[in-house]
């Protein structure tokens, strides 16, 4: 709120109603996400109150996020300790070799013994897998650290990497997009690397090989125990000796191959027949690694029944990550006891691994084979789609716990659109990115909702839907915004424009030079701000839309407010309070009051700013506007500890508190702080 002295929040840009978006979509969802993805009503702006008290730092974020480790971990004693005495802070460490020689195996391994002494500020794991763009690592960074990219994603991990002894392991690098943009962000932090390729080793590469002949077999050995009625004769040791001779020491292979005996109580003998009439290619220069592994998997897979074959279809369309098995029984006609008896298959396999209530993949080799050799018919992926839409509308409730299971499921999300794009299935593509948009934007999930916006684009170009188009365009305008990339803000608006001006869409016309006004305004373009706000007002006018109005009435004033023009904001705040009372916008005119309050609060008349903040709070928990009323409570407790009432302050801001806890609202740890200093000046009033 310009260079003022206080954190007094007032309201003013946030989200406008731009429309109905996709024509093909029932009301239902457009009234749920009417104002998703787009700038008008509900941004606050804060400041910093000096006091004589330094706030309290809140201690960092250490993550710790470990991988799951082998239980048949083999044979790598020297490279174990190689690695270990590699990875130190500063250091880019890479493991490479074809894929299944056990790279990630190994790095969890040494993960696992490193010492915390080394690493103090915790250890992130990104996984290019599915996962390839630079920006999803660069988020994945940000959410281990807990911090919002307010000012752009590759700035804000230069700050949190800054002078940390982190460690990132960055797995299956040879898909990432632009590997050197990650690690050019590295400070002092360690990297552990593991890859395909070798020219992704940008340090030390420590090469992994085929398993010796002995750990070659131990390893095969403890893989066709397993717990299978029938159990393998693996004594026959001519014969095991032969597998691991074709298998070259391959550890996945020794791992699908070991299980498939365990499963199916066939000997070794015969498996070995049989594998020595097929054309099993040699590893050297990994690029056989695929075809061996379908090979082998085929063997598999016909071993097992039709439900199971289906369930591992289902997790290779969706993300290489864990999967519940809610999504499964979806295609199985929601019958749970058909899914648990198909995982359980998988899982005697190999094929899957179980985590709890969840079952992972057991590889990414055996992932690329389900999603190329198992792919999901259009019917069942409308049968999924009908499974994630109603999980989408019973959990991405406001507030944190309604997105606990959507957190779990959000990588599945963007692989399942994928499916459904490639598969033309453009009506499902629509509705459901329109149900995620508003979770994924709460969350600060912005790549992941840019990266289903622009899927979204790509279905509604096709069906020549320009209305959803429109949307679409303006909801990543709305997106780089919260990534703090302004710019390209605009150039997505602009894009947007003209499209509601050739549909003949005055709302969407209007909504979207708010849209553009606003970003303007947050690069300190006033004059042009105010040029496309009055432009929107005239179209408000136009249409006699007297939320519009009202909306850019307020938002001129925040302008104003931005600048430090507070009796000019004031006359357009006036303005704008009957307007949308008029309206029956009483989210509308709880955010005017708000605004009017914080201008008196500006001018130290704290009675008046608290009589139009009192009527504010009654206004915001009427209509239930949750984020409202939590800043109206924010900013009464404010007023209250300007005047010295530090009891009613801590009151209010612990109502603020508790309320922004529950909305996951952003500006929470700020908040938890100013409480916090409230507490300690009450102490210290006390002590004295």
């Amino acid at each position: 709120m310009g260079t003022t002295d206080n954190t007094f929040n007032h309201s003013g840009d946030g989200e406008q109603n731009i429309g109905q978006g996709n024509e093909a979509i029932g009301k239902q969802i457009n009234a749920q996400n009417a104002q998703i993805g787009v700038l008008g009503n509900h941004a606050h702006v804060e400041g910093g109150i000096h006091y004589h008290q330094p706030p309290p730092t809140p201690p960092p974020v250490i993550p710790r996020q470990l991988q799951p480790l082998d239980a048949c971990f083999l044979g790598r004693d020297k490279e174990l300790a190689d690695l270990l005495e590699q990875l130190q802070p500063g250091k880019v460490v890479a493991v490479c070799g074809p894929g299944g020689m056990g790279k990630s195996a190994l790095a969890a391994q040494a993960v696992d013994k490193l010492e915390k002494a080394r690493f103090p500020d915790g250890i992130v794991f990104h996984s290019f897998y599915g996962h390839p763009q630079t920006e999803q690592a660069l988020q994945a960074i940000c959410v281990a650290f807990q911090v919002e990219a307010k000012t752009g994603l590759a700035s804000t991990v230069r700050q949190v990497l800054s002078g940390r002894k982190a460690l990132i392991i960055l797995d299956g690098t040879e898909e990432a997009d632009d590997l050197k943009a990650v690690l050019d962000l590295r400070s002092t932090c360690g990297v552990l690397i593991t890859s395909r390729k070798r020219d992704d080793a940008q340090g030390f590469r420590l090469d992994l090989t085929p398993l010796e002949e002995q750990p070659a077999a131990e390893v095969f050995r403890l893989h066709s125990k397993g717990t299978a009625r029938c159990a393998p004769t693996t004594t026959d040791d001519a014969s095991v000796q032969g597998i691991c001779k074709i298998l070259d020491g391959w550890p996945v292979g020794l791992r699908i191959a070991g299980r498939y005996l365990s499963s199916t109580g066939e000997s070794a003998a015969d498996y070995l027949k049989w594998l020595e009439k097929e054309p099993f290619k040699e590893l050297g220069d990994g690029t056989h690694q695929e075809e061996n592994a379908a090979l082998l998997l085929r063997r598999s897979v016909a071993q097992v029944s039709e439900d199971a074959r289906l369930a591992l279809g289902v997790a290779g369309t969706l993300a290489f990550a864990p999967i519940a098995r809610e999504p499964v029984a979806a295609v199985l006609e929601d019958d749970e006891r058909r899914a648990r008896k198909a995982l359980g298959e998988l899982v005697n396999y190999g094929l899957l691994e179980k985590q709890e209530e969840r079952w992972q993949i057991s590889h990414a080799l055996v992932h690329t084979y389900a999603r190329t050799e198992l792919a999901l018919s259009r019917k069942n992926l409308l049968l999924l789609s009908d499974h994630y839409k109603w999980f989408c509308v019973s959990n991405m409730l406001p507030g944190r716990k309604g997105y606990v299971c959507t957190n779990d499921e959000r990588g599945h999300h963007l692989r399942f659109l994928e499916a459904c794009l490639n598969n033309e299935l453009w009506d499902e593509v629509s509705d459901f990115v329109y149900l995620i948009s508003r979770y994924l934007d709460r969350q600060g999930h912005w790549v992941d909702r840019q990266i289903a916006l622009k899927i979204a684009l790509t279905a509604a170009r096709h069906i020549g839907g320009r209305r959803d188009e429109a949307w679409c365009l303006n909801s990543l305008g709305y997106t780089c915004g919260r990534c703090g990339d302004h710019k390209k803000a605009l150039e997505w608006y602009e894009k947007s424009l003209p499209i509601y001006r050739e549909l003949g869409d005055k709302q969407g016309e209007g909504a979207t030079l708010n849209n553009i006004a606003k970003s303007h305004t947050l690069q300190e373009g006033y004059d042009l701000a105010l040029h496309h706000f009055k432009q929107s007002l005239k179209i408000w006018r136009e249409i006699r839309s007297q939320e519009g109005e009202g909306t850019t009435l307020n938002n001129i004033a925040n302008v104003y407010m931005h600048q430090d023009e507070w009796e000019i904001a004031l006359v357009y705040l006036e303005e704008a309070l009957p307007i949308r009372w008029a309206a029956g916008d009483k989210i509308g005119a709880g955010e005017t009051l708000n605004n009017i309050a914080a201008i008196y609060h500006s001018q130290e008349n704290h009675n008046k700013a608290m009589e139009y903040l009192e009527q504010a709070l009654v206004l915001r928990r009427q209509s239930g506007d949750r984020v409202g009323e939590a800043v109206t409570y924010f900013n009464i407790g404010l007023t209250y500890k300007d005047i010295l009432n530090l009891v009613q302050a801590e009151k209010y801001l612990t109502v603020a508190v508790q309320i922004a806890d529950w909305i996951d609202y952003p500006l929470l740890e700020k908040w938890r702080e100013e409480l916090a200093q409230v507490r300690a000046a009450r102490q210290g009033t006390q002590e004295t």
